[in-house]
């Protein structure tokens, strides 16, 4: 969830008497087949002391994901040495290790614990005190009942779903389950984080334990949009899919970590609907950024998720089967796949009898019309992806050749119209030179018959990217060809921020087409 976190552990950062300069956050090396090298290794990595600095900023309140930040953060520690090195420590340390955090990081006297699978732990007195209203008198405040409940139905559902539990920490917590802490983050609008205290070493694996802090209360003073109880369920399914994720690879590419937790959030809880304020930052609005962009586009890259386990709707456990795939596509663990987010995915689509290329330009034509194409669409008022270019044609007109830059993982759509007056057999012919199918492009006609559903189709091209076809004009009211980079090759280990921390290979790609009016 979004960040900005408590006024307390501010302070304690502070507090340290370290000089900071803030740094723009750089990505994490993270896999074993990575380039090997000094970094991460060897004493004040410089990348070491960015993590630092950008998780410094995310606990003041600086717009950064937590999470992330405390994920790049743990990945990155022991590049560091001296007093920046205990103070990831600190950082990262769970809210109740008051005696290895003396200067504020640590929760409260006195926690207290309650299991199921599920370890939560509290605190009745003090600033991070739950409500201690308890209508059964059985000695648990009703908050704690309430999010125990949630999170065991959270931790249940993902594994009768088959996903692996979140992996065990040994006897930190109390004992080997996944431990929860509810602690008063909401006064600084902080919903909710995981992290993982575990020293992950450079070349992997890196599946991780995790442990995860949620609001004591979810006060609505502090949250006004919601409901406390719905504030509390999307957060515990969001967060503790982190910790599922974790236990996979905790250092998958950032995109893939909250683009699934937000689409899992909504599978758990879908009446909540927290996760439609994000599809304003998503392809459906922003078809030209792709996907993969990183910051808050990747919360909104939950939707390419949605349109995917709707169109393969197998389930297992209550829960679509893709995502679960991906994952398993995803895990670090030695001897496992150890795919990256983008490859991950296109090996389940391969899986599934199609490729990235032609799953993502059905995507993307998929996104211009949403309330007929998603399940919830028309419910919840999808906004759909503008246009790129348009074009009225009359009898025996042509366009002329018309074109776009596209980079990967993105698209563009140019709507066709007949002019006025235009009926009966005319046609449009269709003529498109895109990049070559190697290189990801492809291209989806939808057309819109009068008193007719619109038909979609995606176009057949040669190795060259070209192709002509032929739709009905006169008889319709519009006709699309929605053009797609749906590239999936990158050179990695570049430190971006996008997928594999690579360079796109075919960023800038030029796709042409050129309609002409016809009998």
């Amino acid at each position: 969830m979004l960040p900005r976190l408590h006024a307390r552990i501010v302070a304690a950062v502070l507090a340290l008497g370290v000089v900071v300069v803030l740094l723009s956050a750089a990505p994490v090396l993270a896999r074993a087949d990575r380039p090997a090298g000094p970094a991460g290794r060897l004493p004040g990595d410089p990348a070491a002391r960015v993590a630092l600095a950008a998780a410094r900023g995310a606990l003041a309140g600086d717009g950064r994901e937590v999470t992330l930040a405390l994920r790049d953060l743990a990945l990155r520690r022991g590049g560091l040495v001296g007093r920046e090195r205990e103070e990831a420590d600190r950082i990262l340390a769970r809210p109740t290790d008051g005696p290895l955090d003396p200067d504020g990081y640590g929760l409260l006297a006195d926690p207290q614990r309650t299991c199921t699978v599920v370890c939560l732990h509290w605190v009745e007195r003090g600033v991070d005190a739950v409500p201690t209203a308890d209508a059964d008198a059985d000695g648990l405040p009703d908050h704690v009942e309430q999010a125990l409940a949630v999170l065991t139905r959270v931790h249940r559902t993902y594994v009768r779903a088959g996903y692996r539990a979140p992996k065990a920490d040994g006897a930190l917590g109390g004992d080997r389950r996944p431990d929860v802490y509810l602690v008063d983050i909401g006064d600084q609008a902080v919903y909710g984080y995981c992290t993982t205290d575990e020293l992950l070493r450079p070349g992997g694996p890196y599946d991780a334990w995790a442990y995860c802090v949620l609001d004591n209360d979810y006060d609505p003073a502090q949250f006004p949009q919601g409901t406390p109880l719905g504030n509390l369920r999307v957060t515990a399914a969001h967060e503790y899919f982190h910790a599922v994720q974790y236990g996979y690879d905790a250092a998958e590419d950032p995109w893939l970590l909250e683009a699934t937790a937000t689409w899992a959030e909504d599978e758990l809880y879908d009446a909540v609907d927290d996760n439609l304020q994000y599809l304003r930052r998503s392809p459906l609005s922003q078809p030209a950024v792709p996907v993969d962009a990183g910051g808050f586009t990747s919360y909104g890259g939950w939707v390419l998720f949605r349109h995917l386990t709707e169109r393969f709707r197998t389930a297992g456990g209550g829960l679509p089967t893709f995502v679960r795939d991906v994952w398993r596509q995803a895990d670090s663990r030695r001897g496992a796949p150890d795919r990256w987010s983008v490859q991950a995915i296109g090996r389940v689509l391969q899986q599934r009898g199609t490729t990235l290329r032609g799953a993502f330009a059905r995507f993307a034509a998929a996104n211009r019309h949403p309330r007929a194409t998603y399940d919830e669409g028309r419910a919840n008022d999808y906004p759909h992806a503008p246009l790129a270019d348009r074009a009225v044609l009359g009898a025996g007109r042509t366009t002329g050749w018309g074109s776009m830059r596209l980079d990967h993982l993105t698209s563009g759509t140019v709507r066709l119209s007949p002019r006025a007056g235009l009926r009966g057999a005319w046609r449009v012919r269709l003529q498109l030179d895109l990049p070559p199918p190697a290189a990801g492009a492809a291209a989806v006609v939808t057309t819109k018959v009068r008193g007719r559903p619109a038909t979609t189709r995606l176009v057949r091209t040669d190795r060259r990217g070209r192709a002509a076809l032929r739709a009905p004009l006169g008889a319709a009211t519009w006709v699309e060809v929605t053009l797609a980079n749906g590239s999936g090759r990158y050179r990695c280990w570049q430190a971006t921020d996008l997928a594999c921390m690579g360079t796109p290979v075919d960023d800038g790609a030029v796709f042409r087409w050129r309609a002409t009016a016809t009998r």
